[in-house]
């Protein structure tokens, strides 16, 4: 933990928005898919066999069908779990003093390990923010290696990696400011402490004036953002409902425009989305917002 000075100010406090959520969001999913993807590889080269995920259509009534969902949920609960422990024992490895909780943050479930009031050197903290991705995915990885019969792991890696979209994002932003400040974690964002000779325009942060004018495009942009990042998140949620009460095949849309589908038949079952038409509405509300601007250009002028 860092002794600050007098010499030190605070000339900055970052707050996770809605536009920077949905930003995270959106890229956690990607990372998620593309991490999954990676670790996949990964066991197949190491174990030369090719991973294929089922869920078996058990016989034995509903709860048969629900409990590798209750167990995919479990892992998933651990993982973030664990997640935020290395932080907090990242924290108090540099003489702070972690405390845990968990709360729902624009309608997504948060989970946070924070040492407020605990200052940190810029490097302290970067090695403190990406501790759970390093340490989490290498002994996965090394356990993965060694016990062929548990390719869960990988949901873990694929979990862990995404879920540390926050934390990348936060050292990304701190290796482009200057090594002398310090760094104060809180739950929704951290504060930025220097010495005089630094100035609050010589950090990355884009400055917050609540009196400019919101860009409808930016607005339509996050609305975009949010579709996508809830397409991703719902395909993981409605597939353990869906199945679990045996809901039969539907689809929203129909054969030539549709943009969801459920299919449970004998043959097994899957959602998919049509991301054809899902990029078409995205465009849509874009060079929307690009016409209305222009029209209010066109009057301002």
């Amino acid at each position: 933990m860092m002794n600050v000075t007098n010499r030190h100010q605070k000339i900055y406090v970052f707050h996770l928005t809605p536009e920077i959520s949905l930003i995270w969001t959106t890229l956690g999913s990607l990372l998620l898919i593309l991490a999954a993807a990676v670790a996949s590889w990964y066991y197949s080269l190491i174990h030369d066999e090719t991973l294929i995920f089922t869920v078996e259509n058990s016989q034995a009534g509903i709860w048969g069908g629900i409990i590798p969902f209750v167990i995919f949920f479990m892992i998933t609960f651990a993982t973030i779990i664990v997640h935020e422990l290395v932080h907090g024992v990242a924290f108090a490895a540099f003489g702070g003093s972690p405390r845990y909780g968990l709360k729902v943050k624009y309608l997504l479930p948060l989970a946070y390990a924070t040492a407020p009031g605990n200052l940190f050197h810029r490097n302290t903290f970067i090695f403190i923010a990406l501790a759970p991705l390093v340490v989490i995915d290498i002994i996965c990885l090394l356990l993965l290696a060694i016990f062929p019969q548990a390719p869960w792991l990988i949901w873990v890696i694929a979990l862990n990696t995404g879920g540390a979209i926050g934390d990348i994002w936060m050292a990304v932003q701190l290796l482009r400011c200057p090594q002398s400040v310090a760094v104060e974690d809180r739950e929704e964002g951290m504060a930025i402490y220097a010495p005089p000779d630094v100035s609050r325009r010589q950090l990355p942060f884009t400055s917050n004036d609540k009196n400019r004018p919101r860009s409808l495009a930016k607005s339509l942009l996050n609305i975009a953002l949010m579709a996508v990042a809830l397409l991703f998140i719902s395909s993981l949620l409605l597939i353990p409902l869906l199945k679990s009460l045996e809901v039969p095949s539907f689809i929203i849309g129909n054969n030539d425009f549709w943009i969801f589908r459920w299919e449970n038949t004998a043959k097994g079952f899957g959602l998919g989305f049509n991301w054809i038409s899902v990029l078409w509405l995205i465009v849509s509300l874009a060079l929307l917002g690009f016409l209305i601007s222009m029209l209010r250009q066109r009057r301002i002028e």
